[in-house]
């Protein structure tokens, strides 16, 4: 009779003798992230960074603490300024913590498109300045990896800037060097240059995939915490080729390094030693040329050093040099 017979689940004898295995795979896969993500010291030790979220210069900027000093933190490639998260907040407590999203990337992602090139990243951080009334106050920037290459770059533009702090920063000569150096990094890195159909297919479906690629993101790296992952894919292929190349793979920061010599404006290059984006030994020849360069290492870092040993970086941001000219300057 209709209504009375038992539902038929659809399955025939050989989906159902997949299903059961294909749940156990599952579970264990699932359980196996679990582990990896709780064992993971970057997913113990972070946790979402505090202060006041705004929009200034066109850019989503976390800010937190007063005074007349400035600290401003920005991060690296295809991330936030979620990767410095409440480590960080202790350097509030005596000046002001001004940690953006970058153009086209997390927060400040615009899928309307725009120009992402050096010139572009580099006004928009001068429109935040202004917007948060930092112009002229004695500035400390640090930056992580990308980041680190703009503070390089916007301080040399800059007279209220007294210290620049770079984590891990990719100093290549020009895009050949850059290239051969993404590519001895494995076939991840090779796959996601910036030429060729292929990552630019990848980043167009994920684009357009946004919320499910942040998730998938998220199965595939455990590593890290969620909010970091899932910001992982909010930026654009626009804004990816522009950062590529027109910051990263050109070089040019080597004038930009010669400017704050000239100015004696402190700089310290800090990497992890098992980091494999550094050019090998390019640290050690900056800091014997330029008297204003200082050099960290920290023996079981890799390359993602303001997450995985936060401690460390907070340590070095705090302890700057005893002596800047432009800081004298400032108390003149």
């Amino acid at each position: 009779m209709i209504g009375l017979t038992a539902p038929r689940s659809g399955l025939g004898s050989r989906g159902r003798r997949w299903a059961a295995p294909a749940g156990l795979a599952l579970v264990a896969a699932s359980v196996r992230w679990l582990v990896s993500h709780r064992r993971s010291p970057a997913v113990r030790s972070w946790r979402p960074g505090g202060g006041v979220r705004r929009v200034a210069g066109g850019l989503s900027v976390r800010t937190a603490g007063h005074g007349d000093r400035v600290l401003v933190l920005l991060h690296g490639l295809t991330a936030s300024g979620d990767f410095f998260g409440a480590r960080y907040d202790q350097l509030a407590d005596d000046r002001q913590l001004v940690i953006p999203d970058l153009l086209g990337f997390g927060r400040s992602l615009d899928d309307r498109g725009g120009g992402y090139s050096l010139t572009a990243q580099l006004a928009a951080l001068d429109r935040m300045a202004q917007e948060l009334q930092l112009d002229g106050r004695p500035m400390t920037l640090a930056g992580h990896s990308f980041g680190g290459l703009l503070a390089v770059h916007w301080a040399a533009r800059r007279a209220d800037v007294v210290r620049v702090v770079c984590f891990s920063a990719p100093l290549y000569a020009g895009a050949e060097e850059a290239d051969a150096r993404m590519a001895a990094m494995g076939p991840v890195e090779r796959l996601f240059a910036p030429q060729g159909i292929v990552p630019k297919a990848i980043c167009g479906l994920m684009c357009r995939q946004r919320a499910i690629a942040q998730w998938i993101a998220v199965a595939l790296e455990p590593r890290w915490p969620v909010t970091i992952t899932r910001m992982v894919v909010r930026h654009s292929w626009a804004s990816y080729t522009g950062a590529m190349n027109s910051v990263i793979r050109p070089g040019g920061w080597e004038a930009s390094l010669g400017a704050l010599e000239a100015a004696g404006v402190p700089v310290l290059l800090a990497d992890g030693a098992r980091d494999p984006v550094p050019v090998p030994g390019r640290a050690s020849e900056l800091a014997a040329r330029h008297p204003n360069i200082a050099l960290a290492t920290h023996a079981g870092a890799g390359h993602q050093l303001p997450i995985t040993h936060p401690g460390w970086c907070v340590e070095l941001l705090v302890s700057g040099p005893a002596r800047s000219r432009r800081a004298d300057a400032w108390r003149a």
